[in-house]
C-alpha cells in the first residue's frame, strides 16, 4: 500500500507513530553502542592474540637463530609465516600516529607475555597486499643480528565486528518490526475511538467494542457513556424545540383566522403574508431539528426512479440527465428529503438545475445537483452548512428560504453514513454532490 506524504506525516505525529519512532531511536542507540563495544573488544582480543603469537615466534626464533640458514628456514617457515636472520634490519614504512599506536600496543602485550624480551629492540608494522594484510616485524638478537618475520593474511579486527554488528542489526530490525506490530495492535482501539468521536452527535449512537489493556477498555466504556449522554441531550433539545415550534402554530392559526376580519385590505394582506412566513419558518425549523434524531430502515431503492420523482416537482426548471439503471440498498426517505432540499435551493437561487447520476464513482454512486447561479464567495462557502445562513448577501429576501435547506440536507445525509459536498463549479454555479447513505440498522 502506497502512503502519501500527508499520511506519513499524520502517522508520525500520532501516539503509535511516535512510540515506534522512540523504539527505533532506542534500537539505533543500542546498535551504535554495540558497534563501539564490539570494535573495542575485537581490537583488544586481536592485539592479545597477535602479541601471544609474536612472543612465541620471537622466543623460538631466538633459540634456533644459531642454526644454519637452511635449518632455520625449515624450522621457522610455514605456509603463513616467513622468518629470516639478517645482518641489518629492514627499513619499514614511515611510521604514522595510527600505526605507531597499534604497533606499540602489540609490543606492550608481547613484553607482558615474555618479560625476557623487554630489553630487546622490537618494531612491528603492517603491509597491505592484494591477497590481504601482512604483519611484519624485526627484533634485535644478542649476537647483533636481526630476526625478521612476516605473518601473511593476518586477520583484521573489523570482519569479526561486522559479523557481530550484522547479527545485532538483524535482531534489532526484528525487534522493531515486532514492536511496531504490537504498538499498532494496541493503537487500534484508539483509532476506533477517534473515528467514532468524529461522528458523535451526527449519527445514531453506535457503541464501540474496545479490547486490549484495562485502561483502553475503561476508556471505551467511558466514551460509550459520553456518547449516549450527548446524543440524549441533543435529542432532548431538538424535541423541546420541536414542541415549541408546534405550540407556536396554534396562535399563528388564530392570527390567520383573525386576518380575515382586518380592514383595510392592504393591512389584511400584510398580516396574512407575515403569518404565512412565520409558519413556513417554523416548519423549516422543525424539519431541521427532526433530522437530528430521525429514524430510518434501509431498503432497496431504484436511484433513477427516485431522482425522476424529485425532478417532477419542478417540471420546467429541473432536468435529469439520465444515467445507467442503478439499484442500491439505502435509506430512501432521508435521501429523498435531502435531494428535494438541494434541488429546491438550486432552483430558488439559480433559476434552473440539472441532476446527474454517476454509477461507477470511486466511493460508490454519486448524485450531482448543478445550478446555473453566480456561485458563492469563499467566505460564504465556508459557512454554507451553518443553519440560518443565506449563502449570498446580495440575494433578495423575496427569494424565500430561511437558510435551513442545506444544513437539513447535510444532517439527513450524514446521520445515516452518507456524504454531502458543496462547491463552486468551473464557469459559474454551485454543485452539490451526494454519496447516498450507507445502509445500516438504526
Amino acid at each position: 500500500m502506497t502512503l502519501t506524504m500527508r499520511e506519513v506525516v499524520g502517522w508520525s505525529r500520532g501516539l503509535v507513530g511516535r512510540s515506534i519512532l522512540v523504539v527505533v531511536a532506542i534500537v539505533l542507540m543500542q546498535l551504535t553502542a554495540s558497534v563501539v563495544f564490539y570494535s573495542a573488544i575485537d581490537r583488544q582480543t586481536l592485539r592479545e592474540d597477535q602479541a601471544r603469537r609474536i612472543a612465541e615466534l620471537l622466543v623460538v626464533g631466538e633459540r634456533v637463530a644459531g642454526l644454519a640458514q637452511a635449518d632455520f628456514d625449515k624450522v621457522m617457515t610455514s605456509h603463513y609465516l616467513e622468518a629470516e636472520v639478517v645482518a641489518l634490519p629492514p627499513e619499514g614504512p614511515p611510521a604514522t600516529r595510527a600505526t605507531m599506536s597499534e604497533a606499540d600496543a602489540i609490543v606492550e602485550y608481547v613484553r607482558r607475555w615474555e618479560p625476557g624480551l623487554a630489553e630487546r629492540p622490537l618494531r612491528l608494522w603492517s603491509e597491505s597486499r592484494p591477497e590481504g594484510r601482512d604483519l611484519v616485524g624485526v627484533m634485535g638478537l644478542k649476537d647483533g643480528r636481526w630476526l625478521t618475520f612476516r605473518s601473511r593474511n593476518f586477520p583484521r579486527p573489523w570482519p569479526i565486528a561486522l559479523r557481530a554488528v550484522a547479527t545485532t542489526l538483524v535482531f534489532s530490525l526484528a525487534c522493531v518490526a515486532l514492536g511496531a506490530y504490537a504498538l499498532r495492535q494496541l493503537g487500534a482501539p484508539l483509532r476506533r475511538l477517534t473515528e467514532a468521536s468524529r461522528h458523535v452527535g451526527e449519527a445514531p449512537p453506535s457503541p464501540i467494542v474496545v479490547q486490549g489493556p484495562n485502561d483502553l477498555v475503561e476508556l471505551g466504556r467511558a466514551f460509550n457513556d459520553m456518547q449516549r449522554r450527548i446524543s440524549g441531550l441533543i435529542e432532548d433539545q431538538a424535541r423541546a424545540m420541536e414542541a415549541l415550534s408546534h405550540d407556536l402554530r396554534t396562535p399563528l392559526a388564530r392570527l390567520t383566522l383573525a386576518a380575515d376580519y382586518i380592514e383595510p385590505e392592504d393591512i389584511k394582506t400584510l398580516v396574512a403574508d407575515n403569518v404565512g412566513e412565520l409558519d413556513a419558518m417554523l416548519r423549516s425549523l422543525s424539519d431541521w431539528l427532526r433530522a437530528q434524531h430521525s429514524a430510518s430502515a434501509p431498503e432497496t431503492v431504484d436511484l433513477p426512479a427516485l431522482i425522476q420523482g424529485v425532478a417532477a416537482r419542478w417540471p420546467e426548471a429541473v432536468r435529469y440527465e439520465r444515467g445507467k439503471a442503478l439499484t442500491i440498498i439505502t435509506h430512501r426517505r432521508p435521501l429523498e428529503q435531502a435531494l428535494i432540499r438541494l434541488v429546491d435551493n438550486a432552483v430558488r437561487f439559480g433559476g434552473q438545475a440539472r441532476i446527474r447520476l454517476a454509477a461507477d464513482g470511486p466511493d460508490g454512486p454519486l448524485i450531482e445537483v448543478l445550478d446555473q447561479g453566480p456561485g458563492l464567495t469563499d467566505e460564504a462557502m465556508a459557512r454554507i452548512y451553518e443553519p440560518f445562513f443565506r449563502g449570498d448577501a446580495a440575494r433578495a429576501r423575496d427569494t424565500g428560504g430561511f437558510g435551513l435547506g442545506i444544513p437539513t440536507a447535510e444532517r439527513l445525509i450524514k446521520r445515516f453514513g452518507g456524504k454531502l459536498v458543496i462547491g463552486n463549479r468551473d464557469g459559474g454555479g454551485v454543485s452539490a454532490r451526494i454519496w447516498p447513505p450507507v445502509a445500516r440498522d438504526v
